[in-house]
């Protein structure tokens, strides 16, 4: 096996593994009754928007 094919297969693992511990909390947090407010990022994410051209 290649570096190549290693580091690309722990990069995928570790998106996995990243994946399988934040479902959970998202899951969690998104059914709280607890109101989050405008400052929370996961429930009202600031997107970057582009300049309007007129």
């Amino acid at each position: 096996m290649s570096t190549l094919q290693y580091v690309i297969g722990m990069v995928l693992v570790l998106v996995a593994l990243a994946t399988l511990v934040a479902t959970p909390l998202l899951i969690v947090h998104s059914r709280t009754t607890y109101d989050h407010g405008p400052t929370c990022y996961l429930c009202h994410p600031r997107l970057p928007r582009g300049r309007s051209r007129r």
